[in-house]
């Protein structure tokens, strides 16, 4: 990490950076944005010109070297992995939240679990502060400054369905099936087995399907509420994953 470490490296560093991103600058032109003066700048070039960091294009100008752009690449990998690992610390104690209403960098905010996602609005009273700005439903960034309460478990719903040779979709009272669904519009919907699949695509809802058992458990953990619709062949299978998770539920007998 000697760019950071020695004032020598870090000004060969930033002259590489702007001969590489500004190959029309001169000599002045550095000197000026570096807030170096000329006599100061002059030597460090003598040096890099000496070492083959860079070679003199004509007065006052240069261009950087394949070895002046190797240096560059070492050191860039290091301040990358370097600021990887010190970004990692530093987010790692910040949340990630939808914002509710406009919210501005350095804003006071009250951060909090509905429906197993975390938001935040601006408050006096807040429990964070705002490290990005964010418009109504964008996502931003959170300092916690205070405390936070965990997200209650949220509902979930087994919808037993019949296995298709019990007469499957055709058996379930889709009427009651799709009322429920209505009822609770922030609950997501999975579906465990085909016959589970079919009925919700019956009532125009399309569950998730893939991984639905593992999606009911870590929603419900987040505090969302959770309508698994389930082919009665799998339902034991899908109560006892709920009950070793601590996870309450409920069932409906659908059937007609």
């Amino acid at each position: 990490m000697n760019v950071l470490l020695s004032r020598k490296d870090t000004i060969r560093f930033l002259i590489l950076s702007e001969l590489m991103v500004n190959p029309e600058c001169n000599q002045r032109d550095i000197a000026r944005k570096l807030s170096l003066t000329p006599q100061a700048i002059s030597e460090h070039f003598k040096e890099m010109v000496n070492e083959g960091l860079i070679n003199v294009v004509h007065k006052g100008y240069y261009e950087v070297t394949r070895k002046g752009e190797e240096w560059m690449s070492r050191n860039l990998i290091d301040l990358h992995l370097f600021s990887e690992e010190l970004l990692k610390k530093i987010y790692s104690k910040t949340v990630v939240a939808i914002a509710r209403g406009r919210i501005k960098e350095g804003d006071m905010v009250r951060y909090w679990f509905g429906d197993g996602f975390i938001f935040a609005e601006r408050s006096s009273k807040g429990n964070g502060t705002s490290l990005t700005s964010a418009e109504d439903g964008e996502d931003v960034l959170i300092k916690p400054t205070g405390s936070f309460e965990p997200p209650e478990k949220g509902e979930v719903i087994v919808v037993k369905i019949p296995d298709v040779t019990e007469g499957g979709s055709r058996r379930v009272d889709l009427d009651a099936f799709r009322e429920l669904v209505k009822s609770r519009p922030t609950s997501i919907v999975v579906a465990i087995g085909i016959e589970a699949l079919v009925s919700c695509r019956k009532i125009r809802v399309e569950p998730i399907f893939f991984g639905a058992k593992e999606v009911c458990i870590e929603a419900a953990h987040h505090g969302s509420g959770v309508i698994v619709a389930c082919t009665e062949g799998r339902v034991n299978d899908l109560l006892r994953s709920l009950i070793e998770e601590g996870l309450e539920f409920e069932i409906k007998e659908l059937a007609i």
